[in-house]
């Protein structure tokens, strides 16, 4: 395990604490933690030549993309 210090804006501090909340984290090391395994496995997937779609609740469905990434139309 290494240690990492970083400096968050104000709202990267709200996001964090949004996510900790959300995912039921114990603290925003694992939150930044799950943020990235989460980020990474998508983004693989894009590259990989899937497609993120979000289905509502009213059933409609809507393209993710992600910026600086291919994936969506490819």
């Amino acid at each position: 395990m290494k240690k990492v210090t970083m400096n968050f804006t104000d709202r990267d501090m709200r996001n964090t604490d949004i996510l900790t909340t959300r995912l039921n984290l114990r603290n925003k090391a694992s939150t930044v933690s799950n943020a990235l395994a989460i980020t990474e496995s998508i983004t693989r997937k894009i590259e990989g030549g899937a497609e993120l779609l979000i289905k509502h609740k009213n059933g409609s469905v809507e393209s993710v993309v992600i910026a600086g990434l291919g994936g969506a139309g490819k």
